[in-house]
Formats: structure tokens, C-alpha cells, sequence
């Protein structure tokens, strides 16, 4: 083999070499860039799957939060007519209360209700405070009491604290006393007239 020949020769292994090294990185590319797809893929699918998830969390915590916020709403509507209708009772309860004070029985609920909570308090002389719109109650209260209740002593005054009728009793002696207004015998019913107003009226 003359030098032109070896030439050709060593020139045609050195193109096939470079070829061949040349297909192995082209290949090694191609596997790289596959992988890197791949990987992508899967990337991408579970971004997909956790933006998915995510939506449905949130959607479930939006309807969860509707109905948490409809039972809220209905629980606030009906509280609201339960007070409405419980302050409309009271409203009626004390008219009638009111119209009672004009009547003689309205006299005669007073002493026996003095006679009972004088009754209940360990003391012997007692302050009776009564609204200032029963000043003409007052002589004949007295008259009866020292009368009915001769062991007892009893003084009576006005004030502008009773706005509904009734009475305060105070022990002078022991400063114990029974609030006997019509205003605290309707707040100690306030509950009972609620769970009837409930029960009867709500259900």
C-alpha cells in the first residue's frame, strides 16, 4: 500500500471513528433529552394532579362553607323570631299588667304579696317601696297593713326605679329584700316563655 492509499486509509478510520463517536453523543443526546421529557411529563402530571386536588379541596370547603353558612343563617332566623316573639309577649304581658294597676284587685295583690314576703324575711320592720304612680295606694296600704299586721312596722315610699307596678320589700334591720315588681316576675318567667314560645310556636 503506497502513502497515498495509507492516507486514505487512516483518513476513512478517522471519519468512521468520528461518525461513530459522533452517533454515541447524537444517541447519548437523544436518551438525555428523553429522560428530561420524561421527567417532565411527570412534572407536569402531577402539578395537574395536585392543582386538581387542590380545586376539589377547595370546592369541598366552599360548599361545606355554604352549608355551615346556611345552617348559621337559619339558626340566626329563627333566634331572631324567637326573641321577636318573646319581646312582643312581654310587650302584651306588661299592657295587660298595666291595665291590671288600674283595677281594685291590682290593691289587694299588693297586701297579700307584702303580707307573704314580710312573711319570708327574718325582720320585723320592713321598708315598702312602691312606683310613684301609686301614690293614692298609699294611705290605704298603710291603714291596712297596721291593721292585718300589727307585729310588723312598715313604712312606705315612692320611687322612680318601679316603672311597672308591684312592689320592693327591704328588711330594715337585716337589709334583706324581695323584688316583687312586675318587671322581675316577668324576667323570672323569661326563660319558661321562651321554651314555650319554642316548643308551641317554633317545632
Amino acid at each position: 500500500m503506497d502513502i497515498a492509499e495509507k492516507i486514505m486509509a487512516i483518513e476513512t478510520e478517522i471519519i468512521d471513528e468520528v461518525k461513530e463517536k459522533n452517533d454515541s453523543q447524537i444517541e447519548k443526546k437523544k436518551e438525555e433529552l428523553k429522560e428530561r421529557y420524561d421527567d417532565f411529563q411527570k412534572e407536569i402530571k402531577n402539578e395537574q394532579e395536585n392543582i386538581l386536588n387542590e380545586y376539589k379541596s377547595r370546592a369541598e370547603q366552599k360548599k361545606e362553607q355554604i352549608i355551615s353558612r346556611a345552617i348559621l343563617e337559619k339558626k340566626n332566623s329563627r333566634r331572631k323570631k324567637l326573641n321577636d316573639l318573646i319581646n312582643d309577649f312581654i310587650d302584651e304581658l306588661h299592657s295587660k299588667l298595666n291595665d291590671f294597676t288600674d283595677q281594685k284587685d291590682y290593691f289587694l295583690f299588693i297586701i297579700d304579696s307584702i303580707k307573704e314576703a314580710a312573711g319570708e324575711l327574718d325582720d320585723s320592720e320592713f321598708i315598702i317601696l312602691l312606683r310613684n304612680k301609686d301614690q293614692n295606694l298609699k294611705a290605704d296600704l298603710e291603714e291596712h297593713l297596721e291593721k292585718e299586721m300589727e307585729n310588723y312596722k312598715f313604712e312606705i315610699e315612692l320611687m322612680d326605679k318601679i316603672k311597672t307596678g308591684g312592689f320592693i320589700i327591704k328588711a330594715k334591720n337585716r337589709q334583706q329584700l324581695i323584688e316583687n315588681t312586675f318587671t322581675a316576675l316577668i324576667d323570672s318567667f323569661r326563660e319558661e316563655i321562651a321554651i314555650e314560645l319554642k316548643n308551641n310556636i317554633l317545632t
